[in-house]
C-alpha cells in the first residue's frame, strides 16, 4: 500500500490505518490522526535564509571555513591580519 498523501481525509486515514494495523478503535484513530495532523504542520529550518546572503562561493561553508578563506584571500593581497583576543575590551 502507498503512503498516504497528506490532503487525504480521515476516512481515508482510517482505510489506511486499519489496512496496515488491523481493527483498531476510533477513539485511538482519532488520536492518531490529531497526531498526524500535527506532524504534518512541522517545518525544518535548514538556515538557508543566512546562507543565501551570502556569495556563490561562501554559500555551504561553516563559519570556520569561511573565516579561513577570508584569511588566506587577505594573506594573499599582502595584508598582515593579526587576530583580536577572545575577550577584548575597548
Amino acid at each position: 500500500m502507498a503512503v498516504l498523501p497528506p490532503e487525504a481525509s480521515f476516512e481515508e486515514f482510517v482505510a489506511y490505518t486499519r489496512g496496515l494495523r488491523g481493527d483498531v478503535g476510533i477513539a485511538e484513530l482519532q488520536d492518531l490522526w490529531l497526531w498526524r495532523q500535527k506532524l504534518l504542520t512541522v517545518k525544518i529550518n535548514a538556515g538557508t535564509g543566512i546562507q543565501s546572503l551570502l556569495p556563490d562561493d561562501e554559500k555551504g561553508l561553516t563559519n570556520s571555513e569561511r573565516e579561513r578563506k577570508t584569511f588566506a584571500e587577505a594573506k594573499s593581497q599582502g595584508r598582515n591580519i593579526e587576530k583580536l583576543p577572545e575577550k577584548a575590551t575597548f
